[in-house]
């Protein structure tokens, strides 16, 4: 039989491929096994050699030794280098891929928004927001971040409803109001929580005060603590005045000619609203000695003391608040306290305003919110929030987000 290829074609064809490793090269075909359906051997020990592969011949003298004799037979053997053994299987459980760490890998607040750095509002409020209806990409500046801030400490979320105690220390001290002004900017801004105001003053004016949009008569404390079928918020609701924020607002004895109010009067018209009404303000009367005074200040849960900026409204605010210290038992109420100032006439105060607030943070430690002078608010008849200046507004913002932040769980 005549070569495939010449001398030299094969002298060619070997140097070509001498440096492949042998179990690389065609081998015939191993024989196959007597039964098809035997199980697989099973694998090795380490270090045993592999089935099939030739046995080494004794070494005793650890002399150079060449490889066994195959073992006859008509077809010859070539076995496959000798493989590791596998590795024992690993019991099954959760897949879990550690990754060594790599440094600082989330942000300080460690929020997702953060992290994938998503589109922040721009300016709503002053210049910023009217540049930016032209195009210009500004962001918020440091007042409007600050307003937002207050907006959120309105915004908290109550975990049981709270009393809030307005207080005076004499008349024209603006504490109807404040009460007035501020349950109505908590009522704007804080839409998930109901929020009504009730004058415990029998000769309070808060209807008289009130800008209500529904045709509801003004009904009194002593009414609504009088009623035993009070079972439906429609109940309830029947008592009270309703102003353009939402807030709901219920009038002295005055308001409906009911008598005057008692402590357990007081008590159960508390109850009632507590059951309906997240936050409820107290709108307080001058007589620090009345029973009534004392039963609302022990259901209050956060004070605020007003007084205007006027020299003998700021004395009487001084000796209010060391009276009740010295009952002894409104501590928690003082150490929480909110005092706000209320300019009640036009122009320059006669008084050093800002020493008077230094004062009082000094002596008590008390946050001071001062109100400008408002025209709205000089005419003395019903207020409503938007028809007071903006400047009138914001102020308010700030009072109601200490009260709200100051509030105790």
């Amino acid at each position: 039989m005549t070569a495939p290829y010449g001398d030299d074609e094969t002298r060619r064809l070997r140097a070509k491929y001498s440096n492949v490793p042998s179990g690389f090269g065609d081998q015939p075909a191993s024989q196959p096994s007597p039964f098809a359906d035997t199980p697989p051997a099973p694998a090795p020990a380490p270090g045993a050699p592999a089935p099939g592969a030739p046995t080494p011949a004794p070494n005793p003298a650890q002399g150079a030794v060449g490889p066994a004799p195959a073992a006859p037979g008509p077809v010859p053997q070539w076995a496959a280098p000798a493989q590791p053994a596998p590795a024992p299987p690993v019991p099954a459980g959760p897949s879990v891929t550690n990754v060594e760490p790599r440094g600082e890998l989330l942000p300080e607040d460690g929020t997702r928004s953060a992290r994938i750095g998503v589109k922040t509002e721009g300016p709503q409020q002053g210049w910023r927001a009217v540049a930016n209806k032209f195009g210009l990409k500004l962001s918020k500046g440091t007042d409007e971040i600050e307003y937002d801030r207050r907006i959120a400490q309105i915004q908290r979320t109550l975990r049981a409803p709270k009393t809030i105690a307005v207080v005076s220390g004499k008349g024209n001290g603006s504490k109807t109001i404040t009460t007035l002004a501020m349950g109505a900017t908590m009522a704007t801004h804080q839409r998930g929580l109901k929020i009504v105001a009730a004058s415990i003053d029998p000769l309070g004016n808060l209807t008289d005060r009130t800008r209500g949009v529904n045709s509801q008569p003004a009904r009194s404390v002593v009414s609504l603590a009088s009623d035993p079928n009070l079972h439906r918020d429609s109940d309830v609701s029947s008592y009270l005045l309703t102003d353009k924020s939402g807030l709901r607002v219920l009038g002295p004895s005055s308001a409906d000619g009911a008598p005057f109010l008692t402590p357990d009067k007081l008590d159960r018209a508390h109850t009632v609203l507590r059951d309906y009404f997240n936050i409820t303000l107290l709108d307080f009367g001058l007589n620090i000695d009345s029973p009534v005074y004392h039963k609302g200040l022990e259901l209050a849960d956060q004070l605020v003391i007003t007084a205007s900026t006027a020299a003998d409204s700021i004395d009487e605010l001084h000796k209010l608040i060391r009276q009740l210290h010295r009952f002894g038992k409104y501590g928690d109420l003082l150490r929480n306290a909110v005092v706000v100032f209320t300019q009640t006439q036009r122009g320059d105060s006669h008084i050093d305003v800002g020493a008077e607030r230094t004062r009082i943070v000094n002596s008590y430690s008390m946050p001071v919110v001062s109100i400008p002078w408002d025209a709205h608010i000089s005419e003395g008849g019903p207020m409503s929030l938007d028809l007071l200046d903006k400047a009138t507004r914001l102020p308010y913002v700030w009072l109601a987000a200490e009260v709200m932040e100051k509030i105790p769980d």
